[in-house]
């Protein structure tokens, strides 16, 4: 079935496309359904129309952004080393990093404390309220900054990419950022992993309508081409992500509210909604069985992961060298 969208594809630029799925919003105060389409011409699939989106106040709420407390500590310390480990594993052990979606600066102080010099970037204002002096942290698009041209060695995106109403020019703006020798990291959902094909609207992942571009392992390099990226390397599994995304869209599956486990753990509250039957329905099954799905959920990412289905794929890139 042919979708009558008013997006073209920010890869080919290509207006043909057709259906492939529909999905509710189930943290904003939308309540229609939006359409995915796979683009007729390279395969990417994105979210069409995204006319919606332009109000972010409705979209993004204070209490979207993750808010790390208690044991969740532990937890989110354990994540920022493994980023870390990402980055410094490229090639790179030192430099100027800038970080896009940054937040309240955590992976800056990680990274900083480790002999770099550091600055970030994030529009929201939320974010930026409790972030410290001990970074440079912009609240701002990173189109409106202007940075020097070649200013860092080290860009990172950290499941931003699939948020830009225009990922191709700011993945271009990113090129223009980096050193010569400079690299790319970004983490996306991949919308042909094993758990995004198992679970349908209800991936945890799907994030509908934040999330406009779903991409996969080939339209990512795609994209990537088109800005003159060289692809180094892809992993296929995040200890941050991927065993999580498996529980929780296990959980959805089994016909729990969309996504219960992870607002209550996030915000400590869920806001009512349904029936009092299937929140009853959906406290019980979160207790009985959130513990047990623990390890069917790492070990399923591992597999993925050797399967290179991954949940979220992580890409490590590099400018291309120029021509001539």
């Amino acid at each position: 079935m042919k979708i009558a969208g008013n997006i073209a594809c920010p890869i080919c630029s290509l207006s043909d496309n057709e259906f492939f799925l529909s999905g509710r919003d189930y943290l904003s105060s939308y309540t229609r359904r939006f359409t995915l389409v796979k683009c007729a011409g390279c395969g990417l699939i994105y979210l069409n129309p995204q006319k919606e989106l332009e109000d972010a106040q409705a979209l993004y709420r204070p209490d979207y952004y993750r808010s790390v407390k208690k044991v969740s500590r532990i937890l989110e310390a354990l994540f920022l080393q493994e980023r870390k480990g990402i980055v410094e594993g490229s090639g790179k052990s030192s430099g100027t990093m800038l970080d896009i979606g940054c937040g309240t600066g955590e992976f800056l102080k990680i990274m900083k404390a480790g002999g770099w010099e550091t600055a970030g970037v994030d529009p929201s204002e939320e974010r930026n309220k409790r972030s410290t002096d001990d970074n440079k942290i912009y609240s701002a698009d990173l189109m409106e900054i202007k940075f020097g041209e070649q200013s860092f060695d080290v860009i990172t995106l950290w499941q931003v990419l699939e948020h830009l109403p225009d990922p191709d020019r700011y993945l271009a703006e990113t090129h223009r950022l980096l050193k010569k020798d400079g690299i790319l990291v970004l983490s996306v959902p991949n919308i042909n992993s094993l758990q995004a094909r198992l679970s349908g609207a209800r991936w945890f992942n799907l994030d509908l309508p934040r999330h406009r571009w779903q991409f996969t392992p080939e339209t990512l390099q795609k994209m990537l081409d088109k800005t003159a990226f060289r692809l180094k390397e892809i992993k296929h599994f995040s200890l941050e992500y991927n065993p999580f995304g498996w529980w929780q869209s296990i959980l959805n599956l089994l016909g729990c509210e969309m996504n219960f486990a992870y607002k209550f753990l996030k915000r400590g509250v869920v806001q009512k909604g349904g029936s009092p039957a299937a929140r009853f329905y959906t406290i019980l099954c979160t207790v009985l069985l959130g513990v047990p799905l623990l390890l069917p959920a790492f070990v399923l990412s591992f597999i993925e992961s050797a399967l290179s289905r991954g949940g979220i794929v992580t890409v490590i890139a590099q400018r291309r060298p120029e021509e001539g």
